[in-house]
């Protein structure tokens, strides 16, 4: 089931490796303003949960961030470990370039529109809280900024209106959608490629409370909010992935010791490999 994930980031691991040529920039600015909004809409409109499913799995994506804070908060003054470095690896996880391919192959495109809700309310995190604990200042106008804000916004006016978009409109963004998992996982694969280890014990341990914790939080989230179904197993896949490779991005760019959070990318990620199949069967019993 999720051997086609790792298969196509391993082309891209292996493709740097043999030192090819990737743009991850280019790349990554297609799949974050063309891509990601396009497979949203697509995803969304053509595959529409009802309203109350996605406020559900936003709900559920929205306690585990804000539950995973606080609890990587307590733990980061325990150890006496650097918040700024380690609190957004711990808690965004990677829903965006694993998670959405797991809960498509997993959950077919029903999976992956949920996916899409638990990926928007996790990007927003990532993007405000995300971005302000490591350049420690916060502006609101950057989320005005992301192209996945106004997908929503296009998605929630087609759905409550029932707006029949033209079919030319539908069939683009269905196209330019359908390119955003593969480069995901590319750019997972080539970024992956590129990482440095450092500080093996402290960054395994935080590695190993990102996966746990989100197994944790993921199935408390079922339990207090009564889930079900395929609605229950995308909730659980998505709280348990490993850690984004965006909180690298943003530890590069402000100097909050990029090494370490590479490591918790690179072992969250290798671990994710021995314990998805079991993870994904375990969500396919819901």
């Amino acid at each position: 089931m999720v051997t086609p994930v790792f298969l196509i980031a391993g082309i891209g691991f292996a493709w740097i490796k043999r030192a090819q040529p990737f743009d991850n920039d280019t790349v990554s600015s297609l799949v974050m303003y063309v891509g990601s909004p396009c497979l949203i809409y697509s995803s969304l409109t053509s595959n529409a949960p009802s309203l109350d499913v996605l406020a559900q799995t936003a709900l559920a994506a929205a306690f585990v961030i804000v539950a995973g804070l606080a609890v990587a908060l307590v733990f980061l003054q325990a150890t006496g470990w650097s918040f700024r470095t380690y609190l957004p690896a711990i808690t965004h996880a990677n829903t965006g370039n694993m998670g959405l391919p797991v809960v498509l192959l997993a959950f077919g495109e029903t999976g992956l529109a949920l996916g899409m809700a638990y990926f928007f309310v996790n990007s927003v995190s990532q993007y405000t809280l995300g971005l302000a604990i490591s350049s420690g200042q916060f502006h609101p106008s950057q989320l005005l900024r992301q192209p996945v804000i106004w997908a929503v916004l296009v998605v929630l006016v087609v759905l409550i209106t029932d707006i029949q978009m033209p079919r030319w409109f539908d069939a683009t963004t269905s196209i330019l959608g359908g390119l955003t998992i593969p480069a995901m996982l590319l750019m997972l694969g080539t970024s992956l490629a590129r990482l440095q280890l450092a500080a093996m014990g402290e960054t395994l341990s935080v590695a190993l409370l990102r996966l746990a914790l989100g197994l944790a939080l993921g199935l408390s989230a079922i339990w207090l909010l009564e889930l079900e179904g395929v609605l229950a197993g995308v909730v659980l896949l998505q709280a348990t992935m490993p850690s984004a490779v965006f909180n690298y991005i943003f530890a590069e760019r402000y100097g909050r010791e990029p090494d370490k959070v590479a490591a918790v990318i690179l072992q969250s990620t290798v671990m994710s490999v021995l314990t998805l199949p079991l993870l994904v069967a375990w969500a396919l019993s819901f």
